[in-house]
């Protein structure tokens, strides 16, 4: 088997590739190679950015592949220029979406054929509006799509708590614990969700390749088990050997606070997410949850103490956490005496710019801190186009 990839540094397509090699495919990859200390040595690389379809065809020639899997994806436009050029080099299309397509409003467990879409987050409109059209376009050809919906996914780089800082900087979380720092939780902790290590996902998402009954068929790939968010706070705090500090927080005012995920909030994590594998079991016998989060949760803290806590602090992350405790504590006349809600250099090792990040976010609500991130927007744009070479 060989196979193209589009991507294939991220969480997802990562463990996708070293399971495809593995199982001994061939693997080709187009990337940009800012992260090729990710990329395993027998994969065959072409550096190159996803819209230079001129660089790539020169590449591709006139090859073939079993299957082409294209990570990077967003959005129905996205899929449609992505599936008209890599449909010439392939007999299976696949596009990853999310079991976040489902109406989880409605409750129940969701199979593949389970009600669309609860329209309160854009990611989960966009990833079915993607799936949607790219059913229309594949009917028109004689290419094959096989659609996977992943649930909860989490590898070394991310700790799977409902709202997180960016992958690589999870440490974020474990520090706060560490430092007296609380933790935002919502409806009691109690959501529930199929969590699933990447590793588990891979063998999936790999033994669906080749196979004439993936075609033209989507798969929901997620783990047996549904912990809620309390049951990862339990793990974390047993790891770590300390109890997490716990700020409870209503979720609508979590969502006001941060406008930019409140989609995520409102329409993700404040829901229950749970979905059924029992269609990919059947096709991929094989696949099974190998890694239970208690295991799974202890190989992602082990892999951030070696690997010198990856990316660090997610200082942006470290200040709205801050304000939003701050201020519902204000609200609600609790103290916060005891919570350090402050900047604290964790690793040593804080640059000025890091302070900075983290006092914008932590006062992101003040009309002078608003008008001063403006003005530097504007002084950025206009040194950027005086500049342009």
């Amino acid at each position: 088997m060989n196979i193209l990839i589009i991507g294939g540094t991220g969480v997802l397509s990562s463990a996708v590739v070293n399971e495809a090699i593995k199982k001994g495919f061939d693997v080709t990859m187009i990337n940009r190679g800012k992260r090729k200390h990710l990329i395993p040595d027998s994969v065959e690389l072409l550096i190159a950015d996803k819209d230079d379809k001129k660089k790539i065809q020169s590449f591709l020639g006139n090859r073939t592949f079993d299957a082409v899997m294209d990570y990077l994806c967003c959005s129905a436009k996205d899929t449609e220029k992505s599936f008209n050029f890599y449909s010439q080099y392939t007999k299976q299309y696949f596009f990853i979406s999310s079991c976040a397509v489902y109406n989880t409003a409605l409750g129940g467990i969701c199979k593949e054929d389970a009600p669309k879409v609860l329209p309160i987050w854009d990611y989960s409109v966009n990833k079915w509006k993607s799936e949607e059209h790219l059913i229309s376009l594949a009917a028109n050809t004689d290419v094959h799509y096989t659609i996977v919906r992943p649930c909860v996914t989490y590898g070394d780089t991310r700790i799977p708590y409902g709202i997180v800082p960016m992958y690589g900087y999870h440490w974020t979380l474990v520090a706060r614990i560490m430092n007296g720092k609380p933790l935002i939780r919502w409806n009691g902790g109690k959501n529930r969700a199929n969590m699933m290590r990447v590793e588990d996902f891979a063998i999936g998402v790999v033994g669906l390749i080749g196979k004439t009954d993936a075609y033209n068929e989507a798969f929901n790939i997620c783990g047996d088990e549904t912990p809620s968010f309390n049951e990862v706070l339990d793990e974390l705090a047993n790891i770590i050997k300390k109890q997490p500090k716990i700020v409870d927080i209503d979720n609508t005012f979590y969502a006001n606070q941060l406008p930019h995920i409140a989609g995520e909030i409102l329409g993700g994590r404040s829901i229950d997410t749970l979905n059924s594998n029992e269609k990919i079991k059947k096709l991929v016998p094989n696949f099974r949850q190998n890694i239970f989060l208690k295991e799974g949760i202890l190989k992602t803290y082990n892999a951030y103490l070696n690997n010198n806590y990856q990316q660090g602090i997610d200082w942006k992350f470290e200040g709205e956490t801050d304000r939003v405790i701050k201020k519902w504590c204000k609200k609600n006349h609790i103290d916060t005496s005891n919570m350090n809600l402050q900047f604290i250099d964790y690793l040593h090792n804080a640059r000025i710019q890091d302070k900075l990040v983290y006092y914008k976010a932590f006062h992101d609500d003040r009309l002078d801190m608003r008008i001063l991130s403006f003005t530097f927007k504007i002084i950025k744009k206009t040194i950027k186009t005086l500049f342009k070479p």
